[in-house]
């Protein structure tokens, strides 16, 4: 008498675990989908800010305030996917708007204030982290309002530092209470 490739018996059981492993899988996937926020109740650093919010062509209307993050790309602002990271000057005097790509769930934020460096000569910007909780694996556009200090002269071009992700010249705005032209980091490679 020869025995089946697979026991008849262990089918249910195998069965069993994979109905287990899916059920987890449809958990993952939902908490990655609502955006819940974290354990604590707070929504944490890593939310984008509710106002203001991306219009239906991923732009965002209205101008973040310093510390706000919004999903979206700055009105008037053109997108790229061969870059981690842009800037431009904010129609607001005294602000830049930091663009990163990545979950639109778990993005990277700068953070609410940039500083010159040692040298005097380009303004550094923090990067945030994003939670490492589960994100939603697309690539979008999320931008963060950073003020500078007084002295940078706002709206013209300037240096800018993000972080690990690289050094950007920002071109300066056309003119007084537009969004300035993004500038992108140049793409790692």
């Amino acid at each position: 008498m020869t025995t089946p490739a697979f026991s008849p018996v262990r089918s249910p059981v195998r069965g069993l675990v994979l109905a287990g492993v899916a059920g987890a899988l449809a958990l993952l996937v939902t908490a990655c989908a609502s955006g819940a926020p974290s354990g604590d109740g707070s929504s944490g650093p890593s939310s984008p800010s509710a106002s203001p919010s991306p219009s239906p062509s991923g732009e965002v209307t209205g101008v973040p305030a310093p510390g706000e993050h919004v999903r979206g790309l700055p009105e008037g602002a053109e997108g790229t996917f061969d870059s981690p990271a842009g800037v431009a000057w904010s129609p607001t005097p005294g602000v830049l708007l930091v663009v990163t790509y990545g979950s639109s769930s778990c993005p990277r934020l700068a953070e609410a204030e940039a500083g010159w460096d040692d040298a005097h000569e380009a303004l550094d910007v923090g990067m945030v982290d994003p939670d490492p909780g589960p994100c939603t694996m697309d690539y979008a556009p999320t931008t963060s309002a950073v003020a500078v200090p007084q002295d940078a002269d706002a709206g013209a071009p300037v240096t800018v530092r993000l972080g690990d992700l690289g050094t950007v010249e920002v071109p300066a705005r056309a003119a007084a209470g537009e969004t300035g032209p993004v500038g992108w980091v140049a793409a790692a490679g």
